[in-house]
């Protein structure tokens, strides 16, 4: 009696698991079957964040904030340096994507800033993500080519 009352209780808190998550992966478990029991099946649920590969322009949120009203045609005047400023970095940085801005966590904003810190870089980039909430957690960045 205790086994089968553990085994509902384990059902109904993975079931409360699967019916909590909002994106869900589902695998299956199954207890090998011994001969004083019968088989169990378990599903559970996995919450994966989403990974997006984007092509835009890096933007500083202060930037983007003063400009929302034109970002489309600020983002082609917007410079390097500018986004280099130290009320610029501090302010974080996003990626303007297809009339979109992409806002960026606050570690992927410093891993921006390195990146930008480089000679070589550019506000022009490529970007691969996780989509975390509203925020992007950076996964890579290069310049477009």
């Amino acid at each position: 009696m205790k086994k089968v009352l553990f085994v509902l209780m384990a059902f109904c808190f993975v079931s409360s698991l699967v019916f909590a998550a909002e994106s869900t992966v589902t695998t299956t478990t199954t207890k090998a079957a011994t001969p004083a029991t019968t088989a169990v099946t378990m599903n559970v649920a996995v919450t994966i964040p989403e990974i997006i590969a984007l092509k835009g322009d890096v933007i500083d949120n202060m930037c983007a904030g003063a400009n929302k009203d034109n970002l489309v045609e600020f983002v082609k005047t917007h410079t390097k340096e500018c986004a280099l400023k130290p009320g610029c970095m501090d302010s974080g940085y996003s990626v303007f994507v297809d009339g979109k801005l992409y806002a960026f966590d606050k570690d992927s904003s410093a891993k921006v800033a390195e990146f930008l810190k480089q000679a070589d870089s550019k506000l022009q980039v490529i970007i691969t993500a996780k989509q975390v909430g509203d925020e992007l957690s950076l996964v890579s960045i290069e310049n477009q080519k």
